[in-house]
């Protein structure tokens, strides 16, 4: 059950034309691990090419960073197959987007939205115009420990009360697994920053303002320490 939105961070696919390597990375962030990354992109391609059928090229822009729970790799699945299905005029439906990943289906759309089931129920809600702050702590969060060591905590009785919106069940896991994460959100608090959270498994943490001014006064009490990104929501595809 997660609350997402849409920041102004991207990952693209575009189909080129000619001979040459399936992949051809225009942008990678610092820090991207393009062998660990190819495996993923190969297993996307042969599910879209058992649908649409063809080999087409593609030009890949990475500007989401790897292991932070941002959706990148989400947002590049997505990119990939309404880039090949306009190519042969077919279309993504909920089944095949499902197959390519859990947050998939909202990434074809985008904006603001509470997606529930497997990530296929995606129920959009009005579109909210904020600025946001997103540290971004060393090491990342492998997704499969998070969610082993939630249960395990969930069956101590250790997971801590959920309150409010801004609340991320991974959260706990998450810092365990990677203290830095801890870390990041105190750092924001500690700041004035009220609405901060882990995106999705971690480890980037997002705090959420209602305009320029107050994220700036909160980043330059946050300092050093942290790489981090400004960025601001944006609406959903058409909107």
């Amino acid at each position: 059950d997660m609350r997402v939105c849409t920041l102004s961070l991207f990952d693209s696919a575009e189909i080129v034309r000619g001979e040459g390597e399936r992949f051809v990375f225009l942008a990678e962030p610092e820090g991207f691990v393009r062998a660990k990354f190819l495996p993923l992109l190969d297993e996307i391609y042969r599910k879209l090419q058992a649908r649409f059928g063809g080999e087409p090229r593609f030009l890949l822009e990475k500007h989401i960073p790897s292991g932070k729970g941002m959706g990148g790799s989400s947002a590049l699945a997505a990119s990939m197959a309404l880039a090949w299905a306009e190519e042969c005029g077919g279309r993504v439906d909920a089944e095949l987007a499902l197959s390519l990943g859990s947050d998939v289906p909202y990434m074809l759309t985008g904006g603001e939205a509470r997606v529930t089931g497997r990530g296929e129920d995606v129920t959009h809600l009005p579109y909210v115009a904020r600025e946001a702050l997103v540290l971004l702590p060393n090491g990342g969060v492998d997704t499969a420990e998070a969610y082993a060591l939630y249960d395990r905590m969930k069956e101590e009785g250790s997971l801590p009360e959920r309150r409010g919106e801004y609340f991320n069940d991974l959260y706990a896991p998450a810092a365990r697994l990677c203290p830095d994460v801890g870390r990041a959100v105190r750092a924001l608090k500690e700041s004035g920053a009220e609405n901060a959270v882990m995106a999705g498994s971690g480890s980037a943490v997002c705090a959420f303002f209602e305009d320029k001014e107050e994220l700036a006064r909160v980043a330059e009490r946050v300092g050093g320490g942290f790489d981090s990104l400004i960025l601001r929501t944006l609406p959903a595809r058409g909107e």
